[in-house]
């Protein structure tokens, strides 16, 4: 009787099965289209950002050029710029690289839990068992 019952009870499980993979396989499917999406308008974005600036600094030389103007910075000025502008890509590159350990780290946390399911899934099991036993048991002495 317990075998039929627990055969029943799984059987209504099976609405569940089909949720799940369908769901799962919607995500498998479009996530790398999102991702695509998402790092072409990175690149977008980059390239907008990058013709800007130089299309700026163009249009400020042209107007120097054409203004007459002797526009030299002195060399103070210049080192000022370079150095900043060293620092500047310096302070990108560490940022990214913790960016990148934070990802990497998650990925990894993330993973362990991943290769630790079955273990969690063996144990909440065990715990279940333990817990319906002395149940399981009375209920068949009723019978």
């Amino acid at each position: 009787m317990v075998e039929n019952t627990e055969k029943s009870q799984n059987d209504g499980f099976a609405i569940f099965d089909k949720v799940n993979q369908r769901y799962f396989s919607e995500i498998e499917h479009s996530v790398p289209h999102f991702q695509q999406t998402l790092f072409d308008l990175q690149n977008e974005c980059y390239e907008s950002w990058k013709n800007t600036i130089n299309a700026n600094v163009e249009l400020q030389k042209e107007l120097l050029g054409k203004s007459g103007f002797n526009f030299t910075l002195p060399k103070v000025t210049q080192k000022i710029i370079d150095s900043t502008g060293e620092e500047i890509v310096k302070y990108r590159m560490t940022c990214i690289k913790i960016a990148i350990a934070t990802i990497e780290s998650g990925r990894k946390n993330v993973k362990t839990w991943n290769d630790d399911a079955n273990t969690f899934v063996d144990l909440n099991r065990k715990i279940m068992h333990n817990w319906l036993f002395p149940f399981i048991l009375k209920s068949d002495v009723k019978k």
